[in-house]
C-alpha cells in the first residue's frame, strides 16, 4: 500500500492508516536491508544511507534498528520524500525517536539536488513502483551513489488483497456501484512487477552485479485497521474511474464494505493471504 495523505503529522487517524500501511511496506523494507548485507558492515567503514522516497520512514526504523543490533557504523542517513506531509510526519517521528544521524528532507526522487557519489547506499521502499518517471529515478539513484556504492528497491510482484478484498467487497455489499478496475488498470507498474523487467531497468541503468528475488509474507494487521487503511487507496481509485455524483453517493460506503467482508471471510477478520514483493538490489 502506498499513497500521499494530508494533514499527516497531525491527524491521529492519518497516522494509524501509515502505522497500518507500514505492517505491509515494513516487511519487505527489513528484508531488503538483510539482504542488501548492510548488517555485516566493517567498523572500519562509515556508511552515508539514503531513504530514497521514504514515505513514512519505515525503512529508516528499519535500518536504525539493525544498525543498533549489529553496531553498524554510520555517519548520516538522508529520509527524504517529494511529499511535504511525509516529510513532516518523519521529520515529527525522528524528533519522537531520537534517531541520531538522520536527516530529513523534501526531495523529489526523479531529480535529487545533491552531489555525485554521495552515499554508500540508497534504498527506495515502493517509491520507485508509483514513480512517474522511473528511469529519472533510477539514474539519479546511480548518480548519487559512490563507486561500488549499493542500491536496493523493492516494488509489488502482486497487490494481492485488492482482487481478494476490495473488488469483491464492493461488488457484495455496494451492488450498485461500478465495478473497482482491476490492479493492472490502476498502478503505473511498468514492468515493475516482473523481476527479468526489473532486473533490466537496473542493468540498463548502469547497475552490476543486479539481483532480483520474491518475497511473500502475511501483513499482521487486525480487520479495523486494514479496512481503514485500504479504504484510502480504494478512494484515491474511485476520484479517477468513478464520477462525483458516484463518489458522493458510495464513498462513505467503502470503509463498512471493506470491514464487513473481511470479517464474514476471515478468520477473526484478518486476511491470511500474501503479499508478494520483488527485491531488487545493484551496485555502482
Amino acid at each position: 500500500m502506498a499513497s500521499s495523505k494530508a494533514g499527516l503529522n497531525t491527524n491521529p487517524g492519518a497516522q494509524r492508516i501509515v502505522a497500518t500501511n507500514e505492517k505491509v511496506t515494513g516487511p519487505p523494507a527489513a528484508e531488503m536491508l538483510r539482504q542488501s548485507g548492510i548488517d555485516q558492515t566493517p567498523s572500519s567503514e562509515s556508511l552515508e544511507l539514503m531513504d530514497n522516497a521514504c514515505g513514512g520512514g519505515i525503512l529508516t526504523s528499519e535500518f536504525v534498528k539493525l544498525a543498533a543490533e549489529h553496531d553498524v557504523p554510520v555517519k548520516r542517513i538522508l529520509a527524504s520524500d517529494h511529499d511535504e506531509n511525509m516529510v513532516s510526519y518523519t521529520a515529527r517521528r525522528k524528533e519522537d525517536s531520537a534517531w541520531e544521524s538522520v536527516e530529513v528532507k523534501q526531495i523529489d526522487q526523479q531529480s535529487v539536488p545533491l552531489p555525485a557519489g554521495s552515499f554508500s547506499h540508497v534504498f527506495n521502499n515502493f517509491g520507485v513502483f508509483f514513480c512517474p518517471n522511473d528511469e529519472a529515478a533510477l539514474s539519479e539513484t546511480y548518480r548519487i551513489l559512490k563507486p561500488n556504492g549499493t542500491a536496493g528497491f523493492t516494488s509489488w510482484k502482486t497487490i494481492a488483497w485488492w482482487p481478494a478484498i476490495a473488488m469483491p467487497a464492493i461488488d457484495a455489499f455496494i451492488p450498485d456501484a461500478p465495478k473497482l478496475p482491476s490492479p493492472g488498470t490502476v498502478f503505473p507498474v511498468r514492468g515493475w512487477s516482473d523481476p527479468a523487467a526489473t532486473s533490466g531497468k537496473l542493468e540498463n541503468a548502469g547497475f552490476r552485479d543486479v539481483q532480483v528475488s520474491e518475497y511473500a509474507f502475511t501483513p499482521d494487521a487486525g480487520a479495523e485497521d486494514f479496512a481503514e487503511a485500504t479504504a484510502v487507496l480504494v478512494k484515491v481509485v474511485t476520484k479517477r474511474f468513478w464520477s462525483e455524483e458516484e463518489n458522493q453517493k458510495h464513498g462513505d460506503q467503502i470503509e463498512p464494505a471493506l470491514l464487513r467482508y473481511l470479517k464474514e471471510n476471515f478468520s477473526n477478520g484478518k486476511w491470511n493471504g500474501q503479499m508478494v514483493a520483488l527485491i531488487a538490489l545493484g551496485n555502482k
